[in-house]
């Protein structure tokens, strides 16, 4: 998946020599450098693991499409 450009540069679960530690930590620069030149900075978490166990993906897909996610997004 790698090779064919399936997964991007920012997946980090689930890939060779990256970790959900190591996106928290890049997460956790990208958020500080901010705050630490004064600037205002706003992080919105959305969790959606329940809504992929949940509910068919070809509805949640057509709802995020729907409610104005960016075609990225939903992809």
């Amino acid at each position: 998946m790698e090779e064919r450009k399936v997964v991007w540069d920012s997946q980090h679960s689930f890939t060779k020599d990256k970790s959900c530690l190591t996106k928290l930590m890049i997460f956790y620069d990208e958020v500080t450098t901010p705050v630490d030149k004064g600037r205002a900075t706003d992080v919105v978490y959305l969790d959606f693991h329940k809504a992929f166990d949940m509910v068919p993906h070809n509805i949640l897909l057509s709802k995020l499409e729907r409610d104005g996610f960016y075609e990225w997004t939903v992809r």
